[in-house]
């Protein structure tokens, strides 16, 4: 059975940075894909940010290279004007998180939002978890 889920900014550019402390546990939600244990979902914006964020700390070229070679492993979601709105009003502190929250949660097939930053996550309604690489891949060795 596959886990759907949604692929937060920072958990790309574990990958890409190959940050040493988060690496490990963001790979292995790249292997759940790989697998065939989950189905990755992630936002136009995130692929964005990634590439912005992660070329002004690694090269440019190696950033593209390794996010062009990342699309293949995800499914894109688009935000439409409803989840735009939605995010002005809720009380993220942080809109971008707010349009990528609730673009995940418009998706019936997501279970989970995947993301370290669960602290800015906190005023998320209730209807979508957001949990840590690590959360999650210790809840599937539990099942």
């Amino acid at each position: 059975m596959s886990n759907n889920l949604f692929i937060d900014t920072d958990i790309i550019l574990d990958v890409v940075l190959v940050h040493e402390e988060f690496i490990e546990n963001s790979r292995a939600i790249f292997k759940q894909f790989e697998n065939e244990e989950a189905v990755l979902f992630t936002s136009p914006s995130i692929i964005i940010n990634a590439q912005y964020t992660g070329q002004r700390l690694i090269s440019k070229e190696k950033c593209r290279r390794t996010i062009k070679y990342l699309l293949d492993y995800f499914i894109i979601l688009e935000a439409d004007i409803s989840i735009i709105k939605k995010a002005y009003e809720s009380k993220f502190d942080d809109i971008e998180d707010a349009v990528q929250y609730y673009t995940a949660a418009k998706d019936d097939r997501i279970e989970y939002f995947i993301t370290r930053n669960i602290k800015d996550f906190k005023t998320a309604e209730n209807h979508l978890p957001v949990i840590t690489p690590l959360q999650f891949l210790k809840s599937i060795k539990s099942n």
